[in-house]
């Protein structure tokens, strides 16, 4: 059973030095701290403006951050998807030097449009070691549809050649 009047009652009247009672036997004191205590939680529910803005300027800044990761990732992949679009250009280009048993001499510039976009494509040809192997560089780039001009160097290729056996 619990004691009538315990210590943790007359706590915080022991420091004002008050032992009165009610006429019902109950402490007016520990009645006082429950009543005085009810009312701090009652008033501590809430935010305070301070904390609301501090937790706003939180999820302002975490926000801001997810923008830039998110638009990094965007730009990362439409530059992926550029560059393997140039990969393709540039392996076309190789399939039909290969089907049409094309032999390059010197170097070759020409424009094309494949894969939805417009594209500078130029090849260059080097001598080997074997006189029937040549060594040919494609050069992808970006073409400006409404400029002409080429915007960047997007992929670059290297292939051996083989001279068609007649």
């Amino acid at each position: 059973m619990q004691a009538k009047y315990s210590r943790a009652n007359f706590l915080p009247c022991l420091v004002a030095k008050q032992y009165s009672t009610h006429d019902n036997g109950q402490n007016s004191c520990s009645h006082r701290f429950k009543q005085s205590r009810m009312l701090r939680s009652r008033r501590t529910l809430g935010f305070t403006l301070l904390e609301v803005m501090v937790a706003l300027a939180i999820f302002a800044t975490a926000a801001i951050a997810l923008t830039k990761v998110a638009m990094q990732y965007t730009q990362a992949t439409a530059n992926a998807i550029l560059r393997t679009k140039a990969q393709f250009v540039a392996l076309n280009e190789v399939a039909n030097m290969e089907i049409n048993q094309e032999w390059l001499q010197g170097t070759q510039s020409e424009q094309s449009t494949q894969q939805g976009e417009m594209w500078q494509i130029d090849k260059s040809a080097q001598s080997t070691i074997s006189p029937n192997v040549q060594r040919i560089e494609v050069q992808v780039s970006l073409l400006n549809a409404d400029s002409g001009k080429v915007q960047a160097g997007i992929t670059h290729l290297v292939f051996f050649n083989y001279k068609a056996k007649v």
